[in-house]
């Protein structure tokens, strides 16, 4: 069997004798997210693009090349597709509501600050 996205990082990683407490606190991820991508767990992860920023982050810090990791996490990507084991930032609906939400309030307040000159 072939060896998993985040066996691969987890490998390289422990080849560097770096520990993931220390890749945490250097790269400011959180452990629970680190352990997320070394057990391939993506579903775990807040959403792709903070995925993309957490592995660009282990990448350069343990001597990685940040563009060939995001490479082989896209092609794990592909691979899992349509098996439900990722979130896309568009699945998150709170957020969406949320910005929704603020954009609506922001487009109100313009309007009554202009019917009140």
């Amino acid at each position: 069997m072939a060896e998993t996205f985040g066996a691969y990082l987890k490998q390289e990683r422990e080849l560097r004798s770096i520990s993931l407490a220390e890749l945490s606190e250097q790269t400011h991820v959180k452990l629970e997210y680190l352990e997320a991508i070394e057990s391939n767990h993506f579903e775990r992860l807040p959403g792709l693009t903070f995925a993309k920023g957490f592995l660009q982050a282990y990448a350069k810090y343990i001597g990685l090349e940040p563009d060939d990791v995001l490479l082989r996490f896209e092609d794990t990507l592909k691979q899992l597709s349509g098996a439900g084991k990722f979130r896309t930032d568009r699945e998150n609906p709170g957020l969406f509501w949320m910005v929704s939400f603020s954009i609506l309030f922001v487009i109100a307040t313009v309007i009554l600050l202009w019917f009140r000159k």
